[in-house]
């Protein structure tokens, strides 16, 4: 059986809670995807999803197996990952970003890195992207030679750089109020539950976000989503919110809007072993925005 390729079934339906939206998603017809869910839970021995009238719902035995489903996914996307970079022989330096960190503040990364790694910089940067608990346990077992993270974490031995904290917007499908602006309180933005990644991609950090949420009376909740692609699609469908520091990210009939204030910023931290505290202070610079127009 291909067990990767039905539990990335499983996962898909579970986010998009609707199968035809999750073969469309997948890129296949439903049928197909009926049948792997159900060999899947042949293989496993348990009912993981309900069909009902409003769409999919997850059962007990579901509910309690998605995290590991989300788990086995991210170890094979960083198994591949790993795996290109061993493929190159690069002498380089190996980076590992956390998947919400934007595009552009990558590629900074990266040319820093290139300049400032001494003699390996022949060997270019190769680039990981992970959760911050699987960057921060491969920086530390030196499968990694520098991470950015999600502040706050568990970092155990390793030299963290200062926390840098970068902007974030909103994508909300809800039609906006005649009393919304960008300075709306979060609570009047936040009216559809917020994407997030699953708390085992980093424990303290989502912990930080839902007391956030708590705290400014945010009462619509979480839903736990692989990635921000996946985020993105379900608030392109009117079933979710969307936080994110990237500002090349949009979707078709939903809003961005800032943020109010230092609410929900993207906190980051360089981490690396003790032995490379300029590399570390040299990544955090980088980390930084430029000033003036995008």
């Amino acid at each position: 059986m291909d067990l990767l390729r039905y539990v990335r079934f499983f996962v898909t339906i579970a986010e998009e809670r609707q199968f035809g939206f999750a073969a469309r998603r997948i890129g296949i017809s439903q049928p197909p995807l009926s049948r792997g869910l159900q060999r899947l839970e042949a293989e496993l021995g348990v009912r993981l999803l309900d069909r009902g009238p409003h769409g999919v719902d997850l059962t007990d035995a579901g509910a309690a197996l998605l995290p590991h489903a989300h788990r086995l996914l991210q170890a094979e996307h960083t198994l591949r990952q790993a795996a290109q970079i061993e493929a190159t022989g690069s002498r380089g330096v190996r980076l590992g970003v956390v998947p919400q960190l934007p595009i552009a503040a990558s590629a900074r990364l990266a040319a820093t890195a290139a300049a400032r790694a001494d003699g390996r910089a022949r060997g270019g940067v190769t680039l990981l992207t992970a959760p911050t608990t699987a960057l921060v346990d491969a920086v530390a077992e030196g499968r990694l030679d520098v991470a950015v993270v999600v502040h706050p974490a568990v970092l155990g031995s390793l030299v963290a750089g200062d926390v840098v904290r970068l902007p974030t917007a909103l994508l909300v499908p809800h039609p906006p109020r005649a009393s919304t602006d960008p300075r709306s309180r979060l609570r009047e933005l936040v009216r559809v539950p917020l994407a997030v990644p699953p708390r085992e991609d980093n424990p303290p950090a989502h912990d930080l976000l839902v007391d956030t949420l708590d705290e400014q009376g945010v009462t619509a909740g979480t839903t736990r989503v692989a990635d921000e692609r996946a985020a993105v699609a379900l608030a392109a469908t009117g079933r979710a919110c969307v936080l994110t520091a990237d500002p090349t990210v949009h979707a078709t009939g939903v809003r961005r809007v800032p943020v109010p204030g230092d609410v929900l910023p993207l906190r980051l931290r360089v981490v690396a072993p003790e032995r490379a505290p300029e590399l570390v202070a040299a990544l955090t610079a980088a980390l930084v925005e430029p000033a003036g127009p995008r």
